[in-house]
């Protein structure tokens, strides 16, 4: 088959870059079902609260007109406040390390200053 550049080459390799292109998408479709399956073991093992925990997250999830109940509300909270006392701990971690840099660097300048015996 020969495609409108006229090169034999060409062709063979186009037909080469469509196969892979189908190769691809029927791989990904693969791996979708494989998820898909394990998604179902894994729900068929679950116990029926479990399952009612699942089905109240991906109606959270899914459904954008759904309000949080209070306990939703409540994880959000528990959620921001160790966010921000992470973020407090990193901010005071670069404090002292920066405070540790400043204070080798101001030791340099007084060794540096200080008269050499020798």
């Amino acid at each position: 088959m020969i495609y409108k550049s006229g090169s034999p080459m060409r062709a063979t390799f186009l037909q080469f870059k469509e196969k892979v292109k189908v190769m691809k998408f029927f791989q990904k479709k693969t791996q979708n079902q494989d998820r898909f399956k394990r998604l179902i073991h894994r729900l068929s093992e679950m116990s029926d609260s479990e399952l009612t925990k699942v089905e109240k997250i991906l109606d959270v999830v899914l459904d954008t007109n759904c309000k949080p109940d209070r306990s939703v509300e409540i994880s959000q909270n528990v959620i921001t406040d160790e966010e921000q006392s992470l973020d407090k701990s990193i901010q005071e971690a670069k404090n002292k390390l920066n405070t540790e840099q400043l204070e080798k660097r101001i030791e340099q300048f007084k060794q540096s200053k200080k008269p050499k015996n020798g």
